[in-house]
C-alpha cells in the first residue's frame, strides 16, 4: 500500500518539453540526455537526485526533468516542482516495472476515495547499470 505524504515545493533547473503522450517512451530518454549534457557543461561532477514531473493533457504530456539548483545556470530552464499531497511508492528495480506501479497507484487513489492531482513525479535516488540496484520514489499527486 502506498504511503500518503506531503511534498514541499522545490525550484529545479533542467529541461521542460511537451511531447505526444503516445511517443513518451521513445522521447523521454532524450530529455534526460539533454539534462545530462547541461550538467556536464556546467561542470558538475555530481548533482542530484534527478526529478521528473509528468502532466498529461489530452494527447500531450508535459515533462519536466531537473535537479535542484541554487541559481539559474546556462543550459538549464528553471521551473517549479509544486508542493502537493501525494501517494508514494518506493521502487527498487528496473524501469520496466514502472507501468505496473502507476496502475497500483491509480487503484490506491480510487480505493482511498481520493482524486488524482496534477502531476506524477519520479525522484531517482539511485540508478545503476544493474537495474536491481535502482531506487526510485514514485509519487502521484492527490486531492
Amino acid at each position: 500500500m502506498p504511503d500518503r505524504v506531503t511534498i514541499a515545493p522545490q525550484r529545479l533547473g533542467g529541461v521542460v518539453e511537451t511531447i505526444p503522450f503516445a511517443d513518451r517512451l521513445s522521447l523521454i530518454p532524450d530529455l534526460f540526455g539533454q539534462l545530462d549534457t547541461a550538467i556536464a557543461q556546467a561542470g558538475f561532477f555530481y548533482v542530484g537526485p534527478q526529478t521528473a514531473l509528468y502532466r498529461v493533457t489530452g494527447d500531450q504530456m508535459e515533462v519536466r526533468v531537473g535537479v535542484a539548483l541554487d541559481r539559474a545556470l546556462p543550459g538549464f530552464e528553471m521551473f517549479e516542482a509544486p508542493g502537493s499531497d501525494a501517494l508514494l511508492h518506493t521502487h527498487r528495480g528496473g524501469f520496466d516495472q514502472l507501468p505496473q506501479i502507476y496502475q497500483t497507484l491509480d487503484a490506491a487513489v480510487t480505493e482511498q476515495g481520493l482524486q488524482r492531482g496534477t502531476w506524477a513525479r519520479e525522484v531517482y535516488r539511485q540508478v545503476a547499470r544493474d537495474a536491481t540496484l535502482n531506487v526510485i520514489d514514485i509519487y502521484m499527486d492527490v486531492l
